[in-house]
């Protein structure tokens, strides 16, 4: 693979964006610095309150900017993301995170050297708080559990093969969802710690109550889906208790209600179940998160 016009050839970006529009911008500004503007970048809008005030197609051609007037979801929205792509790799970014620094290319080329990929992560740091959100533990790329979703490349294929993400979950949680159903298949996601990606996390449109909700609610249904049989009884009841402890002595309430609205729900998705072997369990467990 040389130079850009190669990548392009391979790389798609997929943007989700809501109500963010100064993030947007600035993302965009970003992708423009690194040089990676020539990739085909597809930004699916999940019905914002007002247009985009600012010219989209300034900053690069290869923009395909979708505005919908019906909200269904960032997670429903990334995944017609990827059917509308027509590239191999899919790299994924929130409207308001964009790399800085390192080789996509690079990335690029470890993909495709393995057989077995689902995702790379990435590492994620949030320059506002001076914090790493997802930290590399090593210097060459090494397999983890699942990856931070805003900012990994998955491939595409693969990634439409196992259906997408879980629209049911809402909100948050479809990364570790997927990841799992993938691992069950023998695809994998690895970290590749030389491309960095900043994450500002604004705090413009985020609902916090909504993602404890969606947090406590969605890892019910994943312990439910995956977690083996004989460990999940265990496992259901200790993340109940942590989770109304927790939620009483912050005084949060989203997370205990979000954990019983799951458990009432259990049986509701229950055909979501693709419980792991006590083995598979063990191998996924001993892997770093992501």
């Amino acid at each position: 693979m040389t130079g850009t016009q190669n990548l392009a050839d391979l790389v798609s970006i997929g943007i989700t964006t809501k109500n963010r529009w100064q993030d947007l911008e600035i993302t965009l500004a970003k992708i423009q610095e690194v040089g990676l503007e020539t990739l085909p970048i597809i930004i699916f809008d999940d019905a914002s309150d007002r247009a985009c005030p600012f010219d989209i197609s300034s900053l690069s051609s290869q923009i395909q900017f979708n505005r919908f007037t019906e909200s269904k979801g960032l997670i429903v929205r990334r995944n017609q993301i990827a059917q509308s792509m027509q590239t191999k790799y899919y790299l994924s970014l929130d409207d308001d995170s964009y790399p800085v620094s390192g080789s996509l290319e690079a990335a690029v080329e470890f993909a495709e050297s393995l057989d077995d990929l689902l995702c790379l992560s990435f590492p994620i740091y949030n320059p506002i708080l001076a914090e790493y959100q997802n930290q590399s533990f090593n210097q060459e790329p090494y397999p983890v559990r699942c990856f931070v979703g805003c900012g990994h490349l998955l491939h595409r294929e693969r990634f439409l093969q196992l259906g997408g993400y879980r629209e049911e979950l809402i909100h948050q949680g479809e990364e570790m969802e997927i990841a799992a159903r993938a691992f069950q298949r023998n695809w994998y996601c690895y970290h590749f710690p030389k491309f960095l990606i900043h994450h500002t996390a604004s705090n413009t449109g985020r609902n916090w109550h909504r993602m404890d909700f969606y947090g406590a609610r969605n890892n019910v249904f994943w312990n439910d889906w995956f977690i083996p049989k004989q460990l999940k009884f265990i496992k259901q009841g200790r993340t109940f208790v942590s989770r109304v402890i927790h939620s009483l002595k912050v005084g949060r309430l989203g997370q205990m209600q979000g954990e019983f609205a799951g458990l009432r729900d259990i049986s509701k998705y229950k055909s979501n179940r693709e419980m792991m072997s006590l083995q598979i369990f063990r191998q996924w467990r001993d892997l770093p998160q992501s």
